[in-house]
């Protein structure tokens, strides 16, 4: 078969009005060779960089639009499960999950990492089946424990109210744990739809079960039921995606699943031991918080963290998961560009992306969220105001921290992990014994802001961004969201009318984005390539 330039764009879906190849990806292209493809680039017209740029966007776009109905779909679940369960069946509900959380990460071993960085499919097929085997086993020890010792698990956490819901943690852990295999490899494979399309599965799988179940019983059983039939529903709907890789799997061996455990050792060593603690950070509120305030209190923050972890995460984790594809390829040699100028570019977007509802959040938090789920949860709206600090920096340093593996930093990713963990758990520690609620929150999250400064500006100097410009960035997106932010910041000094302070910030919110779009060129080229999808899909 003869191939031309004009084959080549229709296989790669070229968009004429934006002039660029939109939402396919090589492994589309049947058994045409990659070195073909950039020849027939180089030899017309010099389009060998842009069909690389308009991939990663692509990429990007495809996860943004399963995250963005996911999350729509997890708002609504959320709106409408705090007017049918009470803030102690939602604390109970997420003491499992967060117990669930921790056990994870011993599941896989964080071996599920390393599926996107061997040169070879059989090598990465060989990783993908070394998490299967610690994902099931890690749940059969854990099944015997919740089955034997549930009373003593209860009071170890000082919440005798969870042991009769324990036994439902491995059966979490299990989906949880191949969920996590799945995604990486899908992702290795640039299989980004169906990810997208897991996430979709997942939300309204969780949503309904979790809405429709309180009909006979509202307990926190509805709500761990519907989070396990979620990743259930999930993981079937990736399997399908994995089909076309059986051929790949049928080479799978012991012994060469034994020899990636050794070359990859240092993910179990280092990376599970860091993601471990890093995760136990993130859960310790949950685990203290139930300890000296009760499950009530757990309620109360878990609403307020998954409220402000659903608009400022979702489009961070998209990124993060095609940038560190990117970013394996291009180390790799697989793909050309320069890391700088990715890590630079993915940096400035976040930073423009989050700035706006962080400052909006610390205006507003505690009215908005009082007018949206009501007076008995203004609670929530006062730790929302407490936690967007440390939330914003996580956001802006989550898509990059994928630089700890590519740089094979793994051991500083423990360290920091580590001294994050016994600083937090001193905070919380000193809150709880000496204060409310409140000041524990806001020693914990002062202790989040300051470690997540520190990683920020490690990670940059990483892939070799200049601290100073990285600096100006920063400012300038600060100066941009205040200038546009300031007649919002005056009707709330002078007490108007909280309608009406709703109504300047619907005209305020696409002012800000319209003039972030205007500076910003690759915002730009996500734009038009949306538009075209949508004008070709029609």
């Amino acid at each position: 078969m003869t191939i031309t330039l004009e084959y080549v764009k229709k296989l790669m879906g070229w968009c004429p009005n934006t002039g660029a190849f939109e939402g396919r990806q090589y492994s589309d292209i049947g058994k045409i060779e990659l070195d073909t493809l950039d020849e027939i680039r180089g030899r017309n017209g010099g389009l060998r960089s842009e069909p690389k740029k308009t991939s990663f966007i692509a990429d990007i776009l495809k996860l943004i639009s399963g995250n963005i109905t996911a999350q729509f779909l997890s708002i609504i679940s959320v709106f409408l499960a705090v007017k049918i369960y009470n803030p102690e069946d939602i604390g109970i509900s997420h003491l499992i999950l967060s117990i669930s959380s921790v056990l994870i990460i011993f599941s896989t071993f964080s071996y599920q990492f390393a599926i996107m960085l061997p040169k070879t499919e059989e090598d990465s097929a060989n990783l993908a089946c070394l998490c299967a085997i610690l994902v099931t086993l890690t749940s059969l020890i854990t099944a015997l424990i919740m089955l034997f010792f549930p009373k003593y698990v209860g009071y170890l956490f000082n919440a005798p109210e969870i042991s009769k819901y324990l036994i439902y943690i491995p059966a979490i852990i299990f989906l949880n744990g191949i969920f996590l295999t799945q995604n990486y490899w899908l992702s290795r494979k640039t299989s980004f739809g169906v990810i997208a399309g897991s996430k979709v599965i997942n939300s309204v799988s969780t949503g309904a079960l979790q809405l429709a179940i309180p009909i006979w019983n509202a307990s926190p059983l509805g709500l761990i039921v519907g989070s396990i039939a979620g990743y259930g529903n999930a993981d079937l709907f990736m399997l399908k995606g994995i089909r076309e890789d059986l051929r790949i799997f049928k080479k799978v061996s012991l012994k060469k699943v034994k020899e990636m455990a050794i070359q990859y050792k240092d993910f179990p060593l280092f990376n599970s031991s860091s993601t471990l603690t890093n995760t136990i950070s993130l859960q310790i509120p949950t685990l203290l918080l139930g300890h000296y305030y009760g499950t009530s209190i757990v309620g109360y923050f878990f609403l307020a963290n998954q409220i402000l972890n659903i608009p400022l995460g979702f489009l961070g984790a998209a990124i993060e998961q095609v940038f560190f594809q990117k970013i394996s390829a291009v180390k790799n040699g697989n793909e050309p560009g320069g890391m700088k100028d990715i890590v630079g570019e993915v940096y400035k977007k976040l930073i423009l992306i989050g700035v706006f509802p962080t400052i909006l959040l610390l205006i507003l938090g505690k009215e908005i969220f009082t007018f949206i789920y009501g007076e008995s949860w203004y609670i929530s709206g006062i730790y929302i105001k407490i936690l967007v600090p440390w939330i914003f920096l996580v956001f802006i340093s989550q898509p990059i921290s994928s630089l700890y593996m590519v740089f094979d930093k793994q051991g500083v990713w423990f360290t920091f992990s580590i001294t994050l963990l016994i600083s937090r758990v001193i905070a919380l520690v000193i809150g709880g014994t000496y204060g409310s609620p409140e000041f524990a929150l806001g020693l914990f999250s002062f202790t989040g802001v300051l470690f997540w400064i520190w990683n920020n500006s490690y990670l940059l100097n990483l892939a070799g961004i200049n601290k100073i410009e990285s600096t100006k960035m920063f400012a300038k997106c600060m100066t941009i969201s205040t200038i546009v932010l300031l007649p919002l910041i005056l009707l709330k000094v002078f007490s108007v009318n909280f309608y009406i302070i709703c109504l300047a910030v619907g005209l305020i919110t696409p002012v800000y984005y319209g003039i972030t779009l205007h500076d910003d060129p690759t915002f730009k080229r996500i734009f038009s390539a949306l538009l075209c999808d949508v004008k070709n899909k029609i």
